[in-house]
């Protein structure tokens, strides 16, 4: 039972303790929901509504479709007094084939829950609580067109949790850039005349090679990765187009 005045900051930490503890048995329910049904990036309808939904009920107000990104979302509480203003950042989509071998559904409702708990005392200190709904993390991601919309501006810090195998406060990230390369040719019968074709397939398998000669001129903290998306219907036609996706 809290026995501190307000504004004590044992006080406040009982507080914010003591609600997340009360809502920990939903705010999990809702983590296995979303991890039992992962969803890639952009297309994270079912993670979006049911957070969203529980934000709503927490008495956040909730603006869907963030920059015309279907699936982002803005929450927010402002205090009547004046303070800092804080960036909880919630991603929620997952890998193909893996799920959410990343724990993005852990992330989420880390941020959420952690709003959840600073709103418990937001009315008694001042400020605005917000929580990023930001999807395709893994991809092309929501937060740096949000940056560049000027959504973080105002905020006094942004932050969130990411699972690991140990407990470390901070730690070093790789930034990441989604890049696709298409290449076009001309499609020919591979047996009956081959020499009427240009092979798209050809220039991707030349991208790679290239890309591996590079790597031991390349400095320990790079890493490039690729998939070929799109390489040919059929080994008897010379493929037209072909695509590539690299991080």
């Amino acid at each position: 039972m809290m026995t501190n005045k307000k504004g004590d900051q044992a006080f406040m930490k009982t507080r914010i303790f003591e609600t997340i503890d009360a809502n920990a048995k939903n705010f999990i329910q809702i983590s296995k929901y979303i991890g039992e049904n992962p969803e890639l990036g952009h297309e994270e309808f079912k993670a979006a509504a049911v957070l969203t939904k529980e934000l709503e009920a927490q008495g956040f107000q909730v603006e869907r479709g963030i920059l015309d990104i279907p699936t982002s979302f803005l929450a927010s509480y402002s205090s009547s007094k004046p303070g800092p203003t804080v960036a909880l950042i919630a991603e929620y989509d997952a890998l193909p084939e893996v799920g959410h071998a990343c724990g993005h559904h852990l992330i989420c409702m880390m941020s959420i829950g952690a709003a959840v708990g600073l709103k418990a005392v937001i009315d008694d200190i001042g400020g605005t609580i917000r929580v990023y709904g930001t999807p395709a993390e893994e991809t092309k991601g929501a937060k740096v067109p949000m940056a560049a919309a000027g959504l973080f501006d105002d905020a006094d810090f942004a932050m969130m949790a990411h699972p690991y195998y140990a407990y470390e406060k901070s730690g070093e990230s790789l930034a990441m850039d989604a890049l696709q390369f298409a290449y076009r040719g001309r499609a020919a019968h591979a047996a009956a005349s081959p020499y009427d074709g240009i092979n798209a397939l050809d220039a991707v398998i030349q991208l790679f090679n290239s890309i591996n000669a590079l790597r031991q001129q390349l400095k320990s903290d790079v890493r490039i990765h690729g998939v070929i998306t799109e390489g040919g219907t059929a080994a008897n036609i010379i493929p037209d187009y072909a695509v590539a996706q690299f991080l």
